[in-house]
């Protein structure tokens, strides 16, 4: 949970890779109760495993009072919730996607609820080692004895590879030519994946061959009005604020030279890894080096500041042989290999083999998650 499958393909993948482990897996989003956990077993009495993705719809009401005795009542139940989990015998799951919320309302209490919920539950998952350094001394947790690395997998073969002529037809329908040297951002757009930024370390870019192409869904009105004015300013921008199916993400970045991600707050990515499953060169905020993918010979990286520099060393680049790096990479992290991992993490219990007489006579009662 929560089930953000239609969004992203990540779940269920994960979700087909333990079903070939011999888990039975269910997306659920979390009930609207005070004990949300428990009222989910309550609806689901032969769940084994609760896991734990993305926690914000989770503890947005922690964010509703400013009352401190209100926001610790709710801490308390929280913690209360998770506990009584335990209780049960259902094992609680974390993979911890990011150190705290993109957009969060009160970053301070939720790192404190944050702490709460990585002290609480029985495992931790992250996709790089990195990650378990930084989520020590963010949730200041000595967290490494239960937390396990589960490298994320990539999206090789996920999706229809590109026509030739479905990749010009786009090329000119956006005003391309074959000499532009083609910066893209994909995805969904909002202020904390660094747009701004983006836009203002293009400007400043003297190329008059180079093409910034952002392509995605806007959830902020404001911003797409800002967006729109920038790109009239520009007419090296080319803007495209609409959702992105499947089918055109083959297409798109089949137009990029390289593929620009300006994140700056998160653990992981998964839009670094479709850049990748496709062989495409990114430049990536130096906070990126987390990810512990792909390093130098795949990226560029860039200091606060210096991202004009990094976009403009990008044309000098070796740009083929780090497109090569990139897919033999991505090549490399298969979804049986991730479910294969998380299987391995679900069956310890705090960084100890379990018991496998134990286990083997709870598989008939708790077989799902």
């Amino acid at each position: 949970m929560p089930n953000w499958g239609k969004a992203n393909p990540y779940q269920n993948l994960l979700a087909d890779a333990l079903g070939r482990q011999g888990y039975a897996v269910t997306l659920c989003d979390y009930p609207k109760a005070r004990l949300p956990l428990i009222r989910l077993l309550m609806q689901h009495p032969d769940v084994g495993i609760l896991h734990l993705h993305w926690i914000n719809p989770w503890i947005k009401s922690h964010f509703w009072s400013s009352n401190p005795l209100k926001r610790f009542a709710k801490l308390l139940l929280l913690v209360a919730d998770l506990r009584l989990c335990r209780l049960l015998g259902v094992r609680t799951v974390w993979t911890v996607h990011n150190r705290v919320s993109h957009e969060s309302a009160d970053s301070a209490w939720e790192l404190r609820l944050r702490r709460q919920i990585a002290r609480h539950v029985e495992v931790c998952l992250v996709h790089s080692r990195s990650a378990v350094r930084v989520l020590e001394q963010s949730y200041g947790l000595p967290l490494a004895a239960k937390t396990r690395v589960v490298p994320h997998a990539s999206y090789v073969g996920q999706y229809p590879p590109a026509k030739p002529e479905a990749v010009t037809l786009v090329r000119h329908e956006l005003g391309l030519k074959d000499s532009d040297f083609v910066y893209l951002f994909i995805g969904a757009i909002r202020r904390y994946k660094g747009i701004d930024a983006l836009i203002e370390a293009f400007g400043a870019l003297p190329a008059r061959n180079a093409r910034l192409v952002i392509v995605g869904s806007v959830l902020d009105p404001q911003m797409g009005d800002w967006l729109r004015d920038k790109a009239a300013a520009d007419a090296r921008i080319v803007l495209r604020p609409e959702y992105v199916a499947d089918e055109a993400i083959p297409v798109y970045l089949g137009l990029a030279s390289v593929v620009v991600l300006p994140f700056s707050q998160t653990l992981t990515s998964g839009s670094a890894l479709l850049a990748m499953s496709f062989g495409k060169p990114l430049i990536l905020p130096e906070t990126a080096r987390v990810y512990d993918f792909p390093g130098d010979r795949g990226a560029l990286y860039f200091a606060p500041g210096a991202l004009t520099e990094a976009m403009e060393a990008a044309q000098s680049a070796d740009l083929a042989a780090m497109a090569d790096f990139n897919r033999r990479e991505a090549e490399a992290r298969t979804w049986p290999q991730m479910g294969a991992l998380t299987a391995a993490a679900y069956e310890r219990r705090e960084g100890k083999q379990r018991d496998k007489a134990q286990l083997e006579s709870r598989k008939p009662q708790q077989g799902r998650i």
